[in-house]
């Protein structure tokens, strides 16, 4: 049996020795319902960098203010469902405040810490699969009208990542204002094409850093849901997290690389100019352009590869 002391001394051993690169699956503790076993302040299966206070897990009667009331107590706040939420509120002069996926789940065997885990631990970020669909995740976001997000944006960061390093990121930092208290859905898609062209560019030195791995292939999706403004912003309000869901979509249509004319830049205007000239019969400049079947749905040419194309080129979903 493992105790809090051993766990803590296990996290330890595990910074000195490096990680192993795996994740916890299925999506853990989106509604927050489960504490952290060695920190109960915070949700368990996420972190909070640095330890912020100002980033926490709330409950029902936790004392706390304002106040939560159970679901369903009229004029309160409540929770979206259950007994939990998260809260990321701000110090008031900007900065990062956030809660996050990326760390490590010494307690797998069970997520009570009462059993000895053998190592490799995972990480709780959920699974990615490199052969699978687009990344989809979605929540619940509430903010009182009595402390309106003011001076900075809030919403959601995914990072897909290969062993711990990212390689391919989207974030939709829309939030701001209030929602009078109410409860209001959100959704940030990473699709599939997306996550490719963002992975590939990284690979090729003309277009990205060139320094992430090409093998093994990305594995994990780190999920942050954050705010955010320059330091020294002056920031106000409290902004409430219930019921992130992550799910990865079966694969659809497979569009071909946006490097058409294989130059090893993309996307640049010689891409989109090559594809427009060989879609009309003309030549390619490089000699080593793509077929004209963009989207691979075995018709062409065909207005909708070159729609494909167009929606591809500007960071949209194959077609």
């Amino acid at each position: 049996m493992m105790t809090r002391g051993a766990i803590l001394g296990a996290g330890l051993v595990f910074g000195a020795c490096g990680a192993a690169f795996a994740q916890t699956s299925p999506f853990y503790n989106g509604g927050f319902e489960a504490p952290g076993v060695l920190n109960p302040t915070f949700p368990d299966g996420w972190h909070i960098p640095g330890n912020d206070p100002i980033a926490r897990r709330r409950s029902v009667g936790d004392g706390l203010t304002p106040a939560f009331a159970p679901v369903g107590t009229p004029g309160a706040l409540t929770p979206r469902t259950g007994e939990a939420v998260a809260v990321i509120g701000t110090r008031n002069f900007g900065g990062f405040e956030g809660l996050t996926t990326d760390t490590v789940n010494f307690c797998y065997c069970d997520q009570t810490c009462m059993t000895a885990c053998p190592s490799p631990f995972p990480f709780f970020d959920p699974a990615f699969d490199y052969s699978g669909g687009d990344v989809v995740v979605t929540g619940w976001y509430m903010i009182p009208a009595s402390a309106p997000v003011t001076g900075d944006v809030a919403g959601i960061k995914l990072e897909v990542k290969v062993n711990n390093q990212p390689v391919a990121t989207k974030e939709d930092l829309s939030i701001s204002g209030h929602t009078n208290g109410q409860w209001v859905e959100y959704s940030i898609i990473f699709t599939r094409d997306e996550i490719e062209q963002r992975y590939q560019c990284e690979l090729n030195p003309n277009c990205g850093c060139g320094c992430v791995p090409a093998s093994p292939l990305p594995n994990r999706v780190k999920i942050t849901a954050l705010r955010f403004a320059g330091d020294g912003t002056p920031t106000t309000g409290e902004i409430y997290w219930d019921d992130i869901s992550y799910v990865q979509l079966p694969s659809g249509p497979a569009c071909d690389s946006i490097d058409f004319n294989g130059d090893g830049l993309f996307p640049d205007n010689q891409d989109l100019q090559d594809f427009l000239d060989v879609f009309g019969g003309g030549a390619c400049s490089t000699g080593t352009c793509g077929d004209l079947d963009f989207n691979n749905d075995g018709l062409f040419p065909d207005n909708l590869d070159l729609e494909a194309f167009f929606s591809v080129f500007g960071g949209g979903p194959c077609l």
